[in-house]
C-alpha cells in the first residue's frame, strides 16, 4: 500500500498547503471581534468599521474559495485512488481467489471504497487542521494565561477520552466487521444456490444461520456504540462547559479590567476552532477504525512481492509436458508425481473415478494452480513463466460449472474483450451454436443476464464451449463438456472435437463417456491423484479391461 500512498502524496501535500492558509484565514473572525470591541466601539469611527468589515469580508471570501479548491482537489484524489488502486485490487483478489483452498471473498473493493472515503472526506480535513489546534490554544494564552489553561485542560481531557474511546471500541468493531463479512459470504453463497435452497426447503435454516451471525454483529456494534457514545457525550458536555467557562471567565476578567470584552469573545472562538478537529476525529472514530482495518487488509492483500516483468515468449504451438507434478493443499495431497507429454495437435482423454484429481490436474496444467512440486511446460517453457494475460488467448478452458457473465452472447464468446465478429461467428459455428444464437431475439446481441439465467444448462455449456474455442487456441481443456448436453448437443460436441483436431489444437478431454473418447490419441487414467496408466487410447483401455479397473464401454 505504501507505493500507492506515494502516488497520491501530491494531492495531500497540496491539501495540507491549502489547509495552512485556510486556518490562517480562520483567524479572521476572532481578529474582527477584537477590532470591533477594542477599536471600533471605543473610537466610534464608522470609516474604521467599514475598513475592518471590508477586510474581514475579503478574507472570508478568500477562505471560501480556498475551501472549495481544497474540496475539489480531494475529489480528484478520490478519482486517482480508485483508478490506481481498484484494478490492482481486483486483479490480486481474483488471483488469490483462484488459489487452491482459498476462502478469499470480494471484500477488497469495499475496502478500497472505505479507504478512499476516509482519505477524501471530512476526517482528513480534521487531520490537516489538527496541527493548528495548539496554535489556536497558544493564541488564547496570549490573550490571557487563565483562559489558555482552561482551554488546554479541556483539550487534554478530550484527547484522553478519544484514545480511551478507540481502545474500548476497537475490539468489538473488529469482531463485528469479521462477522459481517462472514454473514455476507453466507448470503452470497445462498444467492448462488437459491434454486436448491428454495426447492429443498433450506430457506429457514439459511435464514436462522444468518440471523445468528447478524445478531452477534448488531450486539457487538451496539456495545461499541454504547461505549463510544458515552465518551462522546462526555466530550460534548465538556465542550459546552468550556464555552460557558470561557465566557464566564472572560466576563470576570473584563469586569476586573484584566481583559477587554473582545478578549472574551475572541478566546471563545479561538478555543472552539482549536477543539473542532478533535471533535471531528472523535465523532468519526468509527470511520477511522474501519479505514485503518481496511488499509491493513489491503496491505495484506498486496503483501506478496510483485511479479517480475516477464519476457514475451513466441506464440506456443501446443506441446504440453507435465514433469513430476504434485499438489498438496492443507496437508492433503491432491496430485502426486504426475508426468506425461503431448505433442502439438495431440488429444488426450483424462479419465478416472470421482475425486481422482482430474479437475485439479486441469487447473494445474492451465497454470491456474501452481504445483507444489514439479513443472508444467508449454512448448518447453514453464507455464508459470508466461504472463497470464498474454498466454490467455492461446488457451481454452471449459470448466465443469460454466459461469457466464452479464452481457450479450457475443460478449461472453469474446471473453469480455474486444469483439471480433469473424472470430465470434467462427467459434460459434465450431461449437454448433450459430443457428441456435440466430434464433434468439437479438441474435449475438441477446443479453443473457448474470450467470446466463436466461439460458438452459445445455445452452450455457455450448456457449462456454464456443468461448473456449474463441480465437483458435493452441491448448484446450474441456472438463465434462457433455454434462448438460442432449443428443444434438453431443453430436455438435463431437464435430467440435474433430475440428479442434483438424486445426492442430492440443486437447485434453475429461469425461466419463467412452463415446467422446473415440477420436483421442492418448488416455491418462488417474486415481487418488496418481497416474496409473498413460499411453495410446486402445492400449490403455485394454490394460484397464484386463485389470478389471474399468469397463471400456463405460470408462469410469
Amino acid at each position: 500500500m505504501k507505493r500507492f500512498l506515494a502516488q497520491w502524496r501530491q494531492y495531500f501535500v497540496f491539501g495540507a498547503i491549502f489547509s495552512f492558509f485556510l486556518n490562517l484565514l480562520g483567524l479572521t473572525f476572532p481578529l474582527y471581534m477584537l477590532s470591533l470591541f477594542n477599536h471600533v466601539l471605543q473610537s466610534r469611527s464608522v470609516p474604521t468599521l467599514v475598513a475592518v468589515s471590508i477586510a474581514a469580508a475579503l478574507a472570508v471570501i478568500t477562505q471560501g474559495a480556498l475551501d472549495f479548491i481544497r474540496s475539489r482537489l480531494l475529489v480528484r484524489a478520490s478519482i486517482a485512488i480508485d483508478d490506481t488502486l481498484s484494478p490492482d485490487v481486483l486483479r490480486t483478489m481474483l488471483k488469490q481467489a483462484a488459489a487452491p483452498g482459498s476462502d478469499q471473498y470480494a471484500v477488497g473493493l469495499r475496502d478500497v471504497n472505505t479507504v478512499r472515503n476516509f482519505l477524501t472526506g471530512t476526517s482528513i480535513f480534521a487531520i490537516f487542521d489538527m496541527p493548528w489546534s495548539p496554535i489556536y490554544i497558544a493564541l488564547v494564552f496570549v490573550l490571557h494565561p487563565l483562559l489558555g489553561w482552561v482551554g488546554l485542560s479541556v483539550a487534554a481531557v478530550s484527547i484522553v477520552l478519544s484514545i480511551l474511546s478507540d481502545k474500548v471500541s476497537r475490539k468489538p468493531i473488529e469482531q463485528a466487521n469479521h462477522l459481517a463479512n462472514a454473514a455476507q459470504r453466507l448470503i452470497g453463497t445462498a444467492v448462488q444456490n437459491s434454486h436448491a435452497i428454495q426447492s429443498m426447503g433450506m430457506l429457514p435454516g439459511v435464514a436462522e444461520q444468518w440471523h445468528k451471525m447478524n445478531r452477534l454483529v448488531v450486539a457487538l456494534q451496539t456495545r461499541a456504540s454504547k461505549r463510544a457514545g458515552l465518551l462522546q457525550s462526555i466530550v460534548k458536555m465538556l465542550r459546552q462547559s468550556i464555552q460557558m467557562a470561557m465566557y464566564g471567565l472572560g466576563a470576570y476578567l473584563a469586569i476586573t479590567n484584566q481583559a477587554s470584552a473582545g478578549v472574551m469573545f475572541a478566546s471563545s472562538v479561538l478555543m472552539g476552532k482549536g477543539l473542532a478537529p478533535l471533535d471531528i476525529l472523535i465523532s468519526s472514530l468509527k470511520n477511522f477504525i474501519e479505514a485503518r482495518d481496511a488499509y491493513h487488509r489491503l496491505d495484506k492483500l498486496f503483501s506478496a512481492p510483485p511479479e517480475p516483468e516477464r519476457m514475451e515468449l513466441p506464440e506456443p504451438k501446443g506441446e504440453v509436458r507435465a514433469e513430476a507434478v504434485s499438489l498438496a493443499v492443507g496437508g492433503r495431497t491432491l496430485l502426486h508425481n504426475v508426468s506425461f507429454a503431448l505433442a502439438p495437435g495431440e488429444s488426450m482423454g483424462l479419465i478416472g473415478p470421482s475425486a481422482a484429481g482430474k479437475s485439479t490436474l486441469a487447473k494445474v496444467l492451465l497454470g491456474i494452480w501452481p504445483p507444489s512440486l514439479g513443472k508444467v511446460r508449454l512448448d518447453g517453457a514453464d507455464i508459470a513463466s508466461w504472463d497470464s494475460e498474454r498466454l490467455g488467448p492461446y488457451l481454452g478452458y471449459l470448466p465443469q460449472d460454466v459461469e457466464l457473465f452479464a452481457g450479450t452472447i457475443a460478449d461472453n464468446i469474446a471473453r469480455l474483450g474486444p469483439k471480433d465478429p469473424d472470430k465470434i461467428i467462427d467459434a460459434a459455428q465450431k461449437a454448433g451454436i450459430h443457428e441456435m444464437v440466430l434464433r434468439m431475439p437479438k441474435g449475438y446481441d441477446t443479453p443473457i443476464g448474470p450467470g446466463g439465467i436466461a439460458l438452459s444448462g445445455g445452452q450455457r455449456q455450448r456457449i462456454g464451449l464456443a468461448r473456449a474455442m474463441y480465437g483458435n487456441p493452441k491448448f484446450i481443456i474441456l472438463d465434462e463438456p457433455n454434462a448438460s448436453l442432449d443428443e444434438e448437443g453431443e453430436q455438435a460436441l463431437l464435430r467440435a472435437l474433430a475440428q479442434l483436431k483438424e486445426q492442430g489444437s492440443t486437447v485434453i478431454l475429461i469425461t466419463h463417456k467412452a463415446s467422446l473418447l473415440a477420436s483421442v490419441d492418448k488416455v491418462l487414467f488417474l486415481r487418488d491423484g496418481q497416474l496409473l496408466i498413460f499411453g495410446p487410447r486402445d492400449a490403455v483401455f485394454q490394460k484397464l479391461a484386463e485389470a478389471n479397473m474399468v469397463r471400456v464401454q463405460r470408462v469410469q
